[in-house]
């Protein structure tokens, strides 16, 4: 039995051996190379079957659903709570930092300005500054803030010529800025006044601006009782006839016309009722020579297109040294800051009303009469006035 089994062995030993090729035959034959990848982490190459791709996949799916994974941990309350807390809190930590940031910024600002040393007289002007520059300054300041609010409010003003004043004359522009919320009333004149010594007076001013006078207020209207106004405060020293009293009995008596304003009527009728004598002359430049003085000054009516765009009137009030003509224009600045030659003024001139005061003054407010007590002064006076006239070759209304 036992022989048998042990025969058996050997003849499978013996096929076995039979059929194995040998070591010649085994390196006889072609190897396919392509097809012997190494794996990856071995040490030595084995034989794998082709990439079918699978593998790539498989990371992908174990990607994707690591994502998927991750939105629904944040998604789910507790978590989502907690990651909105945590970006309040970031956001609180970014907005208080900047905060502090800021009043510290702030607080060194501020002890930097107080400090710094301030102009007493106007806080917007650097220390050290003159008084009177200081006061340039102020002024230019100013008008400045009102021009901003006059534009931001410029369609609350029914009278476009306003606007235009605004831009044309810096000094009108606070009583413009305020015009749209004023009551259009007038305030009495307090400026000084003395007798020989003319006003400079301007249409825009606060006391009268906003009164009605013709088809519009008198700040762009009143050039004719304006001029009146000056001639009559410089001549008498009284302020009873303001522009808002002579705008008022001009516009009663219908004065109120013309391509100037004012009617020629206005100075020598409503003049003469003042108390002062108006003689009327030729716009010629040799009766502004001749003519003014100390007591004498002329009302002139100037063209359109001349010293400004719109006629209106003007009064000459003195001439100079160098034969030029100082105009107070009631309308520009620009006009009454510098002198004229005569000429210049005739010849935009289209009359001239000469007005001084009369030798008997009556105001028709207060109703009071200069009376003489002699008869033989009456007469005297009388045939004075007379040869003045005529030297004057002018027609008198007093």
């Amino acid at each position: 039995m036992a022989n048998s089994m042990r025969d058996d062995r050997r003849r499978r030993r013996s096929s076995s051996r039979q059929t194995r090729p040998s070591r010649q035959q085994r390196n006889s034959r072609p190897r396919n190379r392509s097809s012997r990848t190494p794996q990856s982490g071995s040490r030595r190459g084995t034989l794998t079957r082709p990439d079918t791709g699978y593998s790539l996949r498989s990371r992908r799916v174990r990607r994707e659903s690591g994502i998927s994974n991750l939105f629904e941990t944040i998604l789910r309350p507790r978590v989502l709570l907690l990651v909105v807390i945590l970006i309040i809190v970031a956001v609180v930590m970014v907005v208080g930092v900047s905060s502090c940031i800021r009043r510290k910024h702030e607080a060194d600002n501020t002890k930097i300005e107080e400090t710094k040393p301030k102009n007493e007289q106007d806080a917007r002007v650097a220390a050290g500054v003159s008084a009177a520059m200081t006061s340039k300054f102020t002024d230019a300041l100013d008008e400045g803030e009102s021009l901003a609010r006059i534009a931001e409010n410029a369609d609350q003003y029914d009278d476009d010529r306003l606007l235009q004043l605004a831009l044309d004359e810096p000094s009108s522009r606070a009583f413009i800025a305020a015009y749209p919320k004023s009551d259009k009333s007038s305030r009495p004149y307090d400026g000084d006044i003395r007798v020989g010594e003319v006003p400079k007076l301007y249409n825009w001013d606060e006391h009268w601006g906003a009164v009605t006078y013709g088809d519009g207020p008198l700040a762009v209207t009143g050039s004719g009782p304006t001029t009146l106004a000056m001639a009559y405060m410089g001549l008498t020293g009284k302020a009873d006839f303001s522009p808002t009293e002579i705008a008022q009995q001009a516009s009663k008596s219908n004065y109120a016309d013309g391509d100037s304003g004012s009617k020629g009527e206005l100075f020598s009728k409503l003049g003469n009722t003042m108390g002062l004598t108006v003689n009327e002359y030729e716009p010629l430049a040799d009766t502004l020579l001749t003519s003014l003085g100390d007591t004498t000054v002329i009302a002139a009516e100037i063209k359109s297109d001349t010293l400004t765009d719109d006629a209106h009137w003007v009064l000459v009030v003195n001439v100079n040294t160098d034969m030029s003509v100082t105009v107070f224009d009631p309308t520009s600045t620009a006009v009454s800051s510098r002198p004229w030659p005569a000429d210049t003024i005739a010849n935009a001139s289209t009359k001239f009303f000469a007005l001084s005061p009369a030798q008997t003054t009556t105001s028709s407010k207060d109703k009071t009469t200069d009376t003489t007590t002699s008869s033989s002064s009456s007469s005297s006076s009388s045939s004075s006035n007379a040869s003045s006239s005529s030297k004057k070759s002018g027609t008198s209304t007093s």
